[in-house]
């Protein structure tokens, strides 16, 4: 009796050794990583993700622990961009006499609502079309007494009785520029493009020494229609240089001298 128990004790003993040793744990791990990118105008989500799986076979001989483990990648997406333009401007071409401008008073102004849309943005340079509305203020600023005026349906510029402390003209217009914008990951970045602009309003002022100023608001025979090529450049997000110029003249053809536009300064 006693070595039929012994037999039997290790009977069972075998026997669980044996089921022991045919169950294992498999850990299987994967890891996948995202490029990445330094876009300024870019949404990262850099949360990590895990996902953990774990299956176990109906006979209870395996067990399989799978873990993936990863990084969501990055979307560009359209970003909108308030700039303000402020700078000077001037008349270019065959002027006659009387279009002297005064550097320091011919300014230009202008407030542009852009939308930045992203074209390439994988490596380390990036691409993005740059297009939005703006409005934009043209200052012609007279020198001495010369006034500009419209007379018989022409251009005459006359000389005023009194010494002028100001006497301008100025222009707005309804500009639509599109861009391509190219920027590095060092943060430099270029953009060029053209833009096309209908007349809002123009005026002139005169204002006197020691008098008031006077408004005569007048189409002037200006082009209703200028268009124009633009550049910017800048760096690590600070104010941007920009130049602009307008071949065509700023007048109707025949109706007044042929001049063209050029601005330059820095957009905020």
């Amino acid at each position: 009796m006693n070595a039929f128990k012994h037999l039997l004790a290790s009977a069972l003993l075998a026997t669980s050794a044996a089921s022991f040793a045919q169950t294992s744990v498999t850990i299987t791990t994967t890891e996948s990583t995202a490029a990445e990118s330094t876009a300024a105008e870019s949404t990262t989500v850099g949360s990590t993700v895990v996902d953990s799986t774990v299956s176990q076979s109906s006979d209870n001989t395996a067990t399989t622990v799978v873990i993936r483990k990863g990084t969501t990648r990055p979307i560009e997406r359209i970003v909108s961009d308030f700039g303000i333009y402020v700078g000077f401007n001037g008349l270019g071409g065959n002027l006659p006499a009387g279009y002297d401008l005064r550097p320091i008073g011919s300014r230009f102004v202008a407030v542009a609502w852009q939308k930045r849309i992203p074209l390439i943005t994988g490596g380390s340079t990036k691409l993005r079309l740059v297009t939005g509305p703006e409005v934009a203020w043209n200052n012609f600023m007279f020198e001495g007494r010369n006034v500009l005026t419209r007379q018989n349906g022409q251009l005459v510029i006359n000389q005023a009785d009194v010494d002028l402390r100001k006497t301008k003209l100025v222009t707005t217009q309804l500009n639509l520029p599109v861009m391509l914008s190219v920027s590095a990951r060092s943060g430099f970045s270029i953009s060029a493009g053209a833009y096309v602009g209908m007349r809002l309003d123009s005026y002139t002022k005169v204002k006197p020494e020691g008098g008031s100023a006077v408004r005569s608001h007048n189409s002037f025979n200006l082009s209703p229609v200028r268009w124009g090529f633009m550049t910017e450049i800048g760096f690590r997000g600070c104010g941007k240089l920009f130049g602009r110029y307008e071949p065509n003249s700023l007048f109707r053809t025949g109706e007044g001298p042929n001049a063209s536009v050029w601005s330059v300064g820095i957009k905020l």
